[in-house]
């Protein structure tokens, strides 16, 4: 998979593009079907299928204190995209001048100069151009003087409920960690550094790994079954997000106990599947209230995971 980044670095060789565009954060299942329509339209024409996406993500300049925090960083994205077999990612830095493009100009300058688009495939209610003037209208009026083709696609749903990626978000503010992965069509999943911690874990007979994430979507405060992919490894697990409440911690932390796996994580990278919500944080009286729980929690992880 080739990645171009920045709008003059598009080369002019690109046989017969077939484009979707979008921020295809959580890359769920609504945006794959947008990735397989892609490809198998290109393979139709000969073509090359082109996904364009944007960082940082648009609300992060826009709008600063709406912007959500991110289901998958770019590298992710780019990751996904290339498992699906996407040819090329054009992936545009998304600045407040590139925000007063107008509609006409993005179809005229980006999809036909510098590309020759010959198709696009775009979900149902795409917006595009300064203050979401452009939409699907106007691609397939400009597509008839241009001479591309749009196809749209109908929303995809799951439950009677349409996908989105504000719904993946409102599982993961629930604990629903399980629904979330019916609409990924994966787990869903942060990663981060190991960076050294306090030692609770190791003094109670369950060390803990602590992860520092960056800007990623975290599920809600509680006990999860996990999978941690380590390297080449994937290995069972339990993963705590929260405060601390028992040793009157204020910052939300992420710690993960690998089972059946002995040494050192620091400066490591890990990733976190989430599987499925154990309980919720709690706070105990004591430590030994703690670790009694902490058994158990071991205990259904593993029920869940075996």
């Amino acid at each position: 998979m080739k990645i171009i980044r920045g709008v003059s670095a598009i080369p002019q060789d690109i046989i017969r593009p077939v484009v979707t565009i979008g921020n295809f954060d959580g890359v769920h299942i609504g945006h794959q079907e947008l990735l397989n329509r892609v490809i198998k339209r290109s393979n139709e024409i000969n073509g090359t299928s082109v996904v364009i996406t944007f960082d940082p993500h648009p609300l992060k300049v826009l709008r600063p204190e709406k912007a959500p925090r991110l289901l998958t960083s770019l590298q992710e994205r780019l990751t996904i995209f290339q498992s699906f077999g996407i040819k090329v990612v054009i992936c545009i830095d998304f600045t407040k001048k590139f925000a007063e493009q107008t509609p006409e100009e993005f179809i005229k300058e980006i999809l036909v100069e510098k590309l020759s688009t010959k198709g696009i495939v775009i979900g149902y209610n795409y917006t595009f151009g300064k203050d979401k003037k452009g939409n699907i209208e106007l691609l397939k009026e400009k597509g008839k003087e241009f001479g591309y083709d749009v196809e749209v696609l109908e929303p995809v749903e799951t439950n009677n409920q349409k996908i989105s990626s504000s719904g993946i978000r409102e599982h993961l503010s629930k604990g629903a960690v399980d629904k979330a992965k019916e609409i990924l069509g994966r787990y869903y999943s942060i990663e981060g550094i190991v960076t050294p911690g306090h030692h609770r874990g190791m003094g109670l007979g369950y060390p803990t790994a602590n992860i520092y994430t960056i800007d990623e979507a975290i599920p809600k405060e509680g006990i999860y079954a996990v999978k941690v992919e380590h390297g080449n490894e994937t290995i069972d697990g339990v993963c705590y997000i929260g405060t601390q409440p028992t040793f009157a911690g204020d910052k939300v932390c992420v710690e993960v106990h690998l089972f059946n796996f002995n040494g050192t994580l620091y400066h490591e990278h890990l990733k976190i599947l989430f599987v499925k919500m154990i309980r919720e944080e709690m706070k105990f009286d004591d430590r030994e209230s703690l670790i009694v729980q902490i058994r158990n929690d071991v205990g259904k992880a593993k029920e869940i995971l075996s």
